[in-house]
């Protein structure tokens, strides 16, 4: 299996990723024109978009964000798979994948910190389910 066929195998990755990039600009526009959450780019874990606490906020804090991440994404798909479809081109497909990845762990840790300010995990209720454990 030459190099060509290993790259070429990835082909269907690169395609989702540039899928994926495309519904990051959706959300982003979904968040910052409608201030509607997509639960899929920008809610962590089990949390629900109604239970964020302000959305004006959290849109403003990670729409940059999310935008700057959807780029990224498109980028990185569009190099990868002229990498598998068009042409070879060695270190720089390496570089921009070292890029894309540390973007994308930045991208969490900021969606991490967004998560704790501006979501309520207890919900509208504010019990928690160690509460909920203790009273029976």
């Amino acid at each position: 299996m030459g190099m060509n066929d290993f790259y070429a195998s990835f082909g269907f990755i690169d395609l989702i990723v540039i899928a994926v990039g495309v519904y990051g600009f959706y959300s982003w526009y979904m968040l910052m024109k409608k201030q509607e959450i997509k639960k899929t780019l920008l809610i962590g874990g089990s949390l629900t978009p109604e239970q964020c606490i302000d959305v004006e906020g959290f849109a403003g804090y990670m729409g940059s964000k999310l935008l700057i991440l959807s780029a990224d994404l498109l980028i990185f798909g569009a190099i990868s798979a002229y990498n598998s479809y068009v042409e070879e081109i060695g270190m720089l497909l390496w570089i921009a994948m070292a890029v894309f990845l540390g973007i994308i762990v930045w991208y969490c840790v900021c969606l991490r910190k967004a998560n704790e300010r501006y979501f309520d995990p207890l919900g509208k209720s504010g019990k928690s389910i160690k509460d909920k454990a203790l009273k029976r």
